[in-house]
């Protein structure tokens, strides 16, 4: 490695597959070569090392990765745990979707109903501390290029107002804009309404949900790794879910205290919650204990299922 001025300067050079596949056999991985050889070419090998990474030995006192795999790892591991992150990502996106439309369908409607079908553009409509100017300036742009038919219409009828009405624009808006306008509506009645509308107790629990889902759907939406992930963002303490969640307790000054742990396992709870909220009969807790039951007591853990998952409510009602 070489170092100027203090700071470390990458100097790793890039690396032919013949080469990976070397580095993966001196480091004890087994299994078919040419299954390493086709997924090193069509995956990568930085992206595959993220779920080989658990399979390494253990470093000593002091030492980052050891670089050497435990006796017995087969490649094919690799490849089930991978393609099993792809289906689960689906499954996340997909509740993820339908939570997200919903949002938006009643968020638009209540605002629009309360203060006109351009509310959005009302900065009185909204909290001090939300930069009004800035986002009608991003919806504004994300009008300009669109050429989706509804806003095409809109542009070629009417000549004003010159932007389209909240349900128009509301349907350009990313989740995470979305729960930024949402977030930042200055009447908290409406706010709480919504919560209510797709299966929360309060604004704030809204909120805090809807960061944690933009920052999972950001995940999915470039192919990030689900499985054995700590999430940045945690879901809210909702009393409510309380028998589905894993909840930590950390001893502070203030006195003991508890919140959901940021592994997958509880983003799920949330998601089945609020998609048997929308819809009663849904598959969609069905489809994720489906998927779960194959996996091993060790891959479960690694995504934060407590070993009683399958008699928590949140799954009993369909699973069995």
């Amino acid at each position: 490695m070489i170092y100027q001025g203090g700071s470390m300067l990458f100097s790793k050079p890039a690396t032919t597959i013949e080469q990976q596949l070397e580095f993966l056999k001196d480091r004890g991985m087994g299994g078919d070569v040419e299954l390493q050889r086709r997924w090193l070419e069509t995956v990568g090998y930085y992206r595959l090392s993220a779920y080989w990474l658990p399979f390494e030995t253990a470093p000593a006192v002091g030492q980052t990765r050891t670089k050497r795999f435990r006796d017995g790892v087969e490649f094919e591991q690799i490849v089930d745990i991978y393609v099993f992150d792809r289906k689960l990502r689906l499954l996340v996106m997909e509740a993820i979707e339908r939570i997200e439309i919903a949002l938006r369908s009643r968020w638009t409607n209540r605002l629009s109903l309360a203060s006109g079908a351009h509310a959005y553009l009302d900065a009185d409509v909204f909290s001090g501390g939300f930069d009004h100017p800035l986002r009608v300036s991003q919806l504004s742009g994300r009008v300009k290029s669109s050429r989706e038919v509804f806003v095409e219409h809109y542009q070629k009828r009417y000549r004003r107002p010159f932007l389209p009405p909240l349900w128009i624009v509301s349907e350009l808006m990313t989740l995470g804009e979305l729960s930024r306008w949402i977030a930042d509506t200055e009447d908290r009645s409406l706010q709480s309404d919504l919560a209510k509308d797709i299966g929360l107790p309060s604004s704030t629990t809204l909120i805090g949900t809807l960061h944690l889902l933009s920052y999972v759907r950001n995940i999915c939406a470039h192919h990030g790794r689900l499985w054995n992930r700590k999430t940045a963002k945690r879901l809210p303490l909702i009393k409510r879910f309380q028998s589905d969640l894993v909840v930590t307790e950390t001893v502070t000054k203030g006195g003991i205290q508890r919140q959901p742990d940021n592994y997958i396992y509880n983003v799920l709870v949330a998601l089945t919650r609020l998609i048997r909220h929308q819809s009663p009969d849904s598959s969609y807790p069905d489809r994720v204990v489906e998927l779960m039951r194959k996996r091993s007591n060790a891959d479960l853990s690694a995504m934060g299922f407590p070993e009683d998952w399958l008699e928590r409510p949140c799954w009993v009602l369909k699973a069995n």
